[in-house]
């Protein structure tokens, strides 16, 4: 009699939806179910979520996925998370429930108060433990805020009555047996609290904020031991034996074990990630985060870069150039255009990220002519987002050229943009056939807590459906002529003395 299947459920909680995909012990994703999140936002700045329907959305993926593959809860070896990081959580410590909308990792409450804090000595302090620059998109700067604007609710985080966490924390303390409170080291590391280098919340550091909390999330191996899930929730109680960040787990999905492989995930915005190795990275350019990316058996560091419009350059120029289908024909025109023309767009809508940290830039259109088309205008949009690829891996890498740079997320989907984003980084872009590498790191990660696979040589081995993309052309002086045109920009209207 053969054996029963046997999968391993990975979620992504994210900020747009939540994703839970399943997997077989071959590395296989048989199937995934998506249930959207609604995000709201009160005030101006203001960015919240559900936290209790984040929990409802998880159990209703995975039902819905045990019901399509007509298994039981008992054939679930494992579960493994992957989240929003920096988003903030707080819930009653008797009751479970949660006592106000999660503060989502967007939303700049805060960023007032954090002001009054910045000075040479503290940004020093903040980098130096965190790799972190002093911003209200991380946790601290979200507790500041609740110290001063909700008192009450201070209050029961200082005797232990309340408890606060990632959204990881949140969902191992909704879901499994006596309610685990624990995170692990790249969920920690977002907070802005913890030392990335003796992994420990830092004194220093709390301090600083002015956080007397009672009570700190144990910080645990990625694929460490996470309880397991209360039977009435899903007819079994299943192991949780894998947590990560959500752009760490897609780090990991794409199997980037080994130190200067990278990964970008081009979605809104996009993520550059690159494996840094297990001992703490120097520091890079400005805006590059040294962050850490998973604890197995020694910390895996790693670097970060973000750039904050991506797919949403496409979004604007089909509202602003009239072209109906959003960023799939945008890149249809772009390739129809076949070239910018010398067009060059500097995409600072809301401020330029990495590697240059101008958050009051504004965006440029430079040398249209009477003559130019909208098809020309789109291909700009293109090589913008190629273009600041380009500067946040030169910025992390020091310029070097690397072998390949794995790629996944909706942009991916345009044969025409993945090869002008290969030729403009000089370098092959394995685009993966995915779009489920964040939950599918998280499933990897349980699996191998729960023991279904023995060492990262083992997961290197996994199928990684995608295509192999090698730049055929130079983009060095068209790439020289934006960036030219990024400085000049700063230099008349950017942010002095960074």
């Amino acid at each position: 009699m053969s054996r029963p299947q046997e999968i391993i459920l990975g979620i992504d909680q994210g900020t747009t939806n939540t994703k839970v995909v399943a997997l077989d012990t071959k590395g296989i994703i048989l199937a995934d179910a998506v249930r959207p999140i609604v995000t709201t936002a009160p005030e101006p700045g203001f960015v919240e979520q559900d936290a209790s329907a984040m929990v409802a959305n998880v159990l209703a993926c995975i039902q819905e996925l045990l019901a399509r593959l007509a298994l039981k809860p008992s054939q679930v070896l494992a579960i493994g998370i992957a989240n929003q990081t920096e988003t903030l959580v707080v819930w009653d410590t008797n009751t479970g429930e949660p006592v106000m909308p999660a503060i989502v990792w967007q939303c700049r409450r805060g960023a007032e108060e954090l002001e009054k804090l910045r000075s040479d000595d503290s940004l020093r302090l903040i980098r130096a433990r965190t790799g972190l620059d002093l911003d209200p998109t991380f946790t601290a700067g979200k507790l500041h805020w609740l110290k001063r604007h909700r008192p009450s609710l201070w209050a029961g985080l200082r005797d232990g009555r309340l408890r606060w966490g990632t959204v990881d924390s949140w969902l191992m303390a909704a879901l499994t047996d006596g309610g685990t409170y624990a995170t692990e080291p790249g969920n920690a590391s977002r907070t802005m609290l913890f030392d990335i280098e003796r992994l420990a919340w830092d004194e220093e550091l709390l301090d600083l904020f002015g956080l007397d909390l009672a009570a700190f999330p144990e910080v645990r191996r990625s694929n460490g031991d996470f309880g397991t899930t209360r039977a009435a929730l899903l007819g079994a109680a299943i192991p949780v034996r894998g947590v990560l960040g959500d752009q760490q787990a897609a780090l990991f999905g794409h199997g980037c074990y080994d130190a200067r492989e990278l990964k970008v995930t081009y979605g809104t915005g996009a993520f550059l990630w690159m494996n840094a190795g297990s001992t703490p990275p120097k520091a890079s350019g400005e805006g590059i985060i040294r962050t850490i990316a998973w604890q197995i058996d020694r910390p895996c560091y790693a670097y970060e870069g973000f750039v904050m419009y991506a797919g949403k350059i496409l979004d604007w120029l089909s509202e602003r150039l009239s072209i109906e289908g959003r960023g799939a024909a945008v890149a249809a025109e772009a390739e129809k255009a076949g070239t910018s023309a010398d067009v060059l767009l500097v995409p600072a809508f809301q401020g330029l990220a990495s590697p240059w940290w101008q958050p009051d830039l504004r965006a440029a259109l430079l040398g249209l002519g009477e003559a130019t088309s909208k098809g020309q205008i789109a291909h700009a949009g293109l090589e913008a987002v190629c273009y600041q690829i380009r500067a946040v891996l030169d910025g992390i890498s020091g310029g070097e050229t690397l072998p390949m740079v794995k790629a996944d997320g909706s942009m991916t989907r345009s044969a025409y943009f993945t090869k002008l984003q290969a030729n403009v980084l000089g370098a092959p872009l394995f685009v993966s056939a995915s779009d489920a590498m964040t939950p599918f790191g998280s499933a990897l990660m349980a699996g191998l807590g729960a023991g279904c696979w023995a060492s990262l040589d083992e997961l290197r081995k996994l199928p990684r459906a995608g295509e192999m993309v090698a730049p055929t052309a130079s983009y060095e002086s068209a790439y020289e002529e934006w960036s030219k045109a990024v400085g000049l920009l700063i230099a008349g209207y950017g942010r002095k003395g960074m």
